[in-house]
């Protein structure tokens, strides 16, 4: 595995990705040196927590996205490393900040950054990565970018807000679940994807109907990838997750693996669940348990496949674009290749 392999994936992509994306190595290496720039600050140990969890690595999903869809759009400028990098430092932060609410012990096998510096640093150093990354938006003055990621940001907080709203719900429906990934990944990803295009244009095209595109794709993308996490949740070990198998149930958190699993069960195993919920405890057995009744009645493959429509109707928004040229057409097919390994993936 090369260097920057090494730095962005660790053993988090398959190695047909890996091939795929190693025509990025050279804009992510430099994505990555402007992360590592920006999370300085004269407080050192604003600069160590930031640090703690960039170290711990990550699949860097979103500054792929970025890179690539400036690669669509036309070439892969400057601006398209600024705007990667900044999402990744927004992503960052909010990683942080869940944790907090979570009350997790670690991310990515690494301690969280709560349970070393505590709950009202670990707060603040993601707010100082939001503040780092609108401030170089700000430098850049591209009033497009900034509404766009502005309005990602509100959204991921939205989606949080209203995901401690629905906690130990058991009478969550489809739409309910969705609504939560749309907002609290989707609307990231979306993003993600729209600035990538809008850095990518540099002749003075108008690039709305291949942002709008993408954004879609993104938005879509994101939905699909929440659902896969939720699966993986429930039926990856510790040691791949990075985190504790069944952490979203101990937290309350009733995903849709979740839902199409109670609703399976009998009548009494329903009634102990909504006992449960009414407690707002669940207990490590039975999260174990839920788990393995998911695996063993098809829920989690179930989930999977609907992870996949979903995939595949994002990449619906690529189709309209096979007239582009060559360079360009290879950008398009690894955002169609990344949405199919999102799906597949096991990690």
């Amino acid at each position: 595995m090369k260097g920057w392999q090494r730095i962005f994936i660790g053993k988090r992509w398959e190695h047909e990705i890996v091939s795929t994306l190693d025509r990025l190595a050279e804009p992510l290496s430099a994505v990555e040196e402007l992360l590592w720039e920006a999370v300085e600050s004269r407080v050192e140990s604003v600069s160590r927590m930031a640090r703690h969890l960039l170290s711990a690595g990550g699949k860097r999903l979103r500054p792929a996205l970025t890179l690539l869809s400036a690669w669509m759009a036309g070439s892969i400028t400057q601006k398209a490393i600024l705007y990667a990098a900044v999402v990744e430092l927004m992503h960052t932060a909010t990683l942080i900040h869940d944790d907090v609410i979570d009350k997790a012990v670690t991310r990515r096998g690494k301690a969280t950054v709560h349970t070393i510096w505590g709950n009202e640093s670990a707060v603040m150093c993601g707010d100082h990565l939001y503040a780092s990354a609108f401030s170089r938006l700000a430098e850049d003055g591209d009033i497009r970018v900034i509404r766009a990621m502005a309005d990602a940001s509100r959204r991921v907080c939205e989606g949080e807000i209203l995901e401690l709203e629905l906690a130990y719900r058991l009478d969550l429906s489809e739409s309910d679940c969705l609504r939560v990934a749309q907002l609290k990944t989707g609307a990231l990803i979306g993003a993600a994807c729209q600035v990538g295009v809008i850095a990518g244009v540099a002749d003075g095209r108008n690039p709305q109907r291949l942002a709008d595109a993408l954004r879609h794709y993104g938005c879509l993308l994101g939905v699909a990838f929440q659902l896969v996490d939720d699966v993986l949740d429930m039926e990856s070990t510790e040691e791949t997750l990075g985190k504790p198998v069944g952490s979203d149930l101990l937290e309350g958190k009733i995903t849709l693996p979740a839902v199409w699993t109670i609703a399976q069960l009998g009548p009494e195993e329903r009634e102990r669940w909504w006992r449960l919920a009414a407690q707002r405890h669940f207990p490590e057995q039975d999260a174990a348990s839920l788990a393995r009744r998911a695996q063993e009645t098809g829920q989690l493959d179930r989930v999977r496949a609907f992870a996949g429509r979903i995939a595949r109707q994002a990449v619906s928004y690529l189709d309209s674009y096979d007239g582009v040229d060559s360079d360009r057409r290879w950008a398009r097919d690894a955002l169609r290749d990344i949405a199919d390994y999102i799906v597949k993936r096991r990690a």
